[in-house]
Parts: C-alpha cells; structure tokens; sequence
C-alpha cells in the first residue's frame, strides 16, 4: 500500500472517529439534558406534595364514642354517627388530618383541658356552665329535652314520679334540670354512660321514666319498634349543638376556622342531610337563634 493511500485511510478513519465522538457527546447531552428535566420536574413535585403537606395540620377530636345516632367507635375502631360524618367532612373540606380518640364522657374534658385533645365533640348541648370555661362553634343543629315513660304506664307529669327511678344519659342538657327536678319532686336519677342502654332499660321496665332528647327518642323507637314510649307534656328545653374548645390563642383560632366551615356545610344543606340520615329531620331548623 502506498504512503498516498495510507495518508487518506489515515485521514478517513480520524473524520469517522471525531463523528462518531461528537454523535455519542450530542446523544449523552441530550439524555443530560432529558435527566435533569425529569429531576427538575419530580423535586417540583415533590416541592408541591410537602407543600400541601405542611399547609394541613393534625386537628385531634375527642369524643365518648358510645352510641349512634350522636357518636359510635365500634371494637374495630370504626366512627360512625352524626358527628363521626360532621368532621369526615370538616377533614375533607380543609385538608386536615383529623384524629380521633376515645374517652368517657367525665374524661373527654380531661383531655380538652391538657391539651391531648383539640375539640370534645360528642353532639353536646351549649350550656353556660360550658360556655363559661370553653369556646362553642356555632350551632349544627338544634334538639329538645323531654321526658318519657311508657304508653302504658299511670304516669302523666313528673309529679307522678316521686319515689320512682328516672333515667337520664350522662352529660346531656337534660341532667341538671332532671337532678334539680329530682330534689323537689322526689325521685332518684340514674345516669347512663349510653342513651340507648337506658331507654332499653326503660322499656323493659327496669327504670319509670327517661330524661333525653327529643331526637334520641325517636332514633331509638325508628330502630326498636317495640319500645312504646309517651312524651311528658312537660318539655325540659330547647338546646343549641355545638362542638368545644380552649379558651387559648390557639383555641380562638381553631373555633374561627371551625365556625367557617360549619357555617358553609350549613348553607349548602349538608348538615341537614347528615341529620335527617341520623334523626330522620332537618334538626338545623331548630337552632337557636
């Protein structure tokens, strides 16, 4: 082979080595290039995810959790009732990460009061003695107390009572006014931690008569049909139902967002459908103005 023609393979095979090294730098730029897009793209996604992330907060609700229609934890830790529905959507609507827990109705305070628990929600009653220590939400809905026996009992007022047994579910509004009652009438209160256990009770003739609400009557005889319950004439009162909080900075703040959010699920109807799922009535239509 000449000088010539090993000059030319020579410069050949140097032009198809420099195209070929700037092909494989053109390609590895270009997966460079693809990599950093993809790594720029998924930190913005993540960026985003710890974003919304950091913008909720952990929202810790106690309640005493013994029975429908108010508030139910089953064995397995299943929530169900009105309220268990009324902060599924409070979660839903702020992002919240929303805890519950259990405890009984004396305790549930406790824990308000230590700061284990942010809110007591139980579908308690706004009651001064309440109001004078904690924050109320505004109102989700409206109840009554009464006092029932059954049909085919002798009693027509809580003047036939003396002497006899009156139930009453522990921590309703109906508790002070019953035990002030029992005092000047002269009967003796039984409390229960359950209203379904002492209307049972009630039914089977193992008390005379039971103080609760109104709704709680009717939520047990829709689900016990033969439990024939009458009304006393007489009605205790007509309450407010709202959810409690500290007295604290941190307590105003959560009450404010809370009362925004109840009052838009109050507008839009939604309370009402969890009520009459739970009650079998709008009972929005009887808060208290």
């Amino acid at each position: 082979m000449t000088k010539r023609r090993l000059s030319i393979m020579k410069k050949r095979v140097l032009a198809a080595l420099l195209v070929t090294m700037m092909t494989v730098g053109t390609v590895a730029g270009c997966g460079s290039n693809a990599k950093s897009d993809d790594s720029d793209k998924k930190a913005s996604s993540e960026s985003k995810s710890d974003d919304k992330k950091d913008s909720g907060k952990k929202v810790t609700v106690v309640t005493s959790g013994t029975g429908e229609p108010y508030s139910l934890i089953s064995d397995d830790g299943k929530w169900t009732g009105i309220d268990a529905e009324m902060w599924d959507e409070i979660e839903k609507r702020t992002g919240w990460e929303v805890e519950v827990k259990q405890a009984s109705f004396d305790a549930m305070w406790g824990e308000l009061d230590t700061g284990r628990a942010d809110v007591v929600a139980n579908c308690l009653a706004v009651k001064e003695e309440r109001t004078d220590k904690y924050n109320a939400t505004i109102p989700y809905y409206g109840d009554s107390q009464c006092i029932i026996v059954n049909d085919d009992s002798d009693y027509k007022t809580s003047d036939d009572l003396k002497g006899k047994t009156v139930g009453c579910t522990n921590g309703q509004a109906a508790q002070t006014i019953i035990e002030d009652m029992a005092k000047e009438k002269g009967f003796t209160v039984k409390l229960y931690e359950d209203s379904a256990v002492g209307m049972n009770d009630l039914k089977l003739g193992r008390i005379d008569a039971y103080a609760n609400t109104t709704t709680n009557v009717n939520a047990f005889t829709h689900n016990n049909t033969d439990a024939k319950f009458r009304f006393f004439d007489e009605q205790l009162l007509a309450n407010n139902v709202a959810y409690f909080l500290q007295k604290t900075d941190d307590g105003d703040k959560l009450t404010k967002e809370l009362d925004d959010v109840i009052q838009d699920m109050l507008d839009d109807g939604t309370v009402a459908k969890i009520t009459e799922k739970w009650m079998y009535a709008d009972m929005t239509k009887l808060i208290q103005k």
